[in-house]
């Protein structure tokens, strides 16, 4: 005899609570998101309730309001449930019935769904933005920062299947296969990477991705009827590596590698592609302390969003004034950077958040981020910590938000930077901040990142001269 009783689905009320909206809020968004979706707050309170469970049709548009995972929004514990009950019953094969089985299945494994994702491409079913988008959704890491070894291990597969099936290599790919073929499996693997890179997989996304782009150039040089897309896919990676490059080869390989995605992303007329790559080549110049030719390339970006006559991407056009405020600030002009930074943040806050971007990772952790640097350089260091608090919880050092460890280890080494300067110059705060950030760089094995933590040391140590504890930390500034 089974048991009947309604199992509530506390994490979709835990998602809907988290933005302050009602059951009506929820009703009301994805009618409005949808155009033909009716839903009403009944129907949402018995979704939550346990009474009824969402058809799939309403799972894939919950989860691109919430802008999260089915398993996120507590959907495949119900799916899982019932595919064992059917198993167990042998309902599965009355006739009829059959179609269950591949809708179960695809949302409870998730191998399954991305080789079904793959196949589809592959099948020319889905168009290859389509491809990294379902990508991207479907391998995003939920409410922790840390990832799980089932996940890791399909990333790390799908990442390295174009090198071992295509014979991809700084030489060219070693197997003849159609362009179009190529694409797909490349379009996969940089969606792969981008996640690996999220956690301690540096070095392995940073060597796979290079092993992608002799091949991607090739296609995006020799073959008309596939450039674009193979520029947009040669962009992307340049984006990746000049992310990474900067934390194991340094500033100059990165700048290279980032003005390089700018060539890729004109070649193939991506407005939104052109504007994330000067973003990032303005982000790396400004690491590199050219922060003239930063501020220069955040002002052309602005320019071009101004002008283009193209559809841009509201999370894109947050983030190009949250270049601009950044690069603003750094040149000490604050007014300026506070105006594009609060255009950055209305921006962003009107924005539904939808799975429809296949790259430029920005998120909310970007924007407090960049409100915290731009304090911290126009001499409002307590404003900087308010700003990083949103993300980084001051006293426990938790993240609150999910966020990749390189851009976790970068907040806790501008609080501690922030903290030094900050008139009242707690010294064991600035230590936790400290310690936490330099253990982490030396685990990433990064150089921005220890570089970061060593500056802020030689603050320390000057403001604390002669103090033992803040002595003693030295032996922790060792490269690896």
């Amino acid at each position: 005899m089974t048991n009947d009783t309604p199992e509530p689905n506390h994490l979709l009320r835990e998602a809907r609570e988290m933005r302050g909206w009602s059951r009506q809020k929820v009703a009301t968004e994805l009618s409005r998101l949808f155009p033909g979706v009716a839903v009403t707050e009944k129907e949402v309170a018995r979704w939550e309730r346990g009474k009824r469970t969402p058809s799939p049709y309403y799972r894939e548009k919950l989860c691109a309001l919430f802008d999260a995972t089915a398993d996120a929004l507590g959907f495949l514990r119900k799916t899982e449930a019932t595919t064992r009950s059917l198993i167990a019953t042998s309902e599965l094969i009355v006739p009829g019935q059959h179609e269950l089985l591949p809708e179960e299945f695809l949302c409870t494994d998730l191998e399954f769904r991305v080789q079904c994702m793959i196949y589809e491409a592959l099948s020319r079913r889905i168009r290859l933005d389509d491809l990294r988008r379902k990508l991207a959704n479907a391998l995003a890491t939920e409410r922790s920062t840390i990832m799980d070894p089932e996940r890791r291990k399909l990333l790390r597969q799908l990442a390295l299947t174009p090198i071992q099936a295509l014979g991809l290599s700084a030489l060219g790919a070693s197997r003849t296969i159609a362009p179009e073929d190529t694409l797909i499996h490349c379009a996969a693997g940089i969606t792969a990477c981008e996640h690996l890179s999220k956690g301690a997989d540096l070095h392995l996304a940073y060597a796979i991705t290079r092993a992608y782009t002799p091949t991607l150039k090739g296609i995006a040089r020799n073959s008309p009827s596939h450039r674009k897309t193979a520029s947009e896919l040669t962009a992307q990676a340049m984006l990746l590596l000049a992310a990474l490059g900067l934390h194991l080869e340094g500033t100059k390989a990165a700048i290279g590698y980032a003005e390089q995605s700018v060539t890729y992303s004109e070649i193939s007329g991506n407005a939104e592609l052109i504007l994330t790559s000067l973003g990032q080549l303005a982000w790396i110049f400004s690491c590199d302390k050219q922060y003239q030719k930063a501020l220069e390339k955040a002002q052309l970006a602005e320019h071009l969003l101004k002008n283009t006559k193209a559809p841009v991407h509201p999370l894109i056009q947050s983030n190009t004034y949250a270049v601009v405020g950044a690069y603003s600030a750094q040149t000490g002009h604050r007014d300026e950077a506070l105006t594009a930074l609060s255009k950055a943040t209305q921006t962003f806050l009107s924005t539904t958040p939808t799975d429809e971007l296949s790259y430029a990772d920005y998120d909310y952790s970007e924007i407090a981020l960049t409100w915290g640097l731009a304090h911290a350089r126009t001499g409002h260091p307590e404003e900087a910590l308010n700003s990083f608090a949103e993300v980084i919880d001051p006293t426990t050092l938790q993240t609150k938000i999910p966020v990749s460890e390189r851009a976790r280890i970068e907040f806790l080494n501008h609080m501690a930077l922030a903290s030094v300067k900050s008139p009242t110059k707690d010294m064991e705060q600035t230590i936790a901040y400290w310690q936490a950030g330099i253990q982490g760089a030396k685990v990433l094995q990064s150089e921005q990142r220890f570089n970061e933590a060593a500056t802020a040391y030689e603050i320390m140590e000057s403001i604390w001269s002669g103090d033992k504890r803040i002595a003693s930390l030295r032996e922790l500034v060792v490269h690896w």
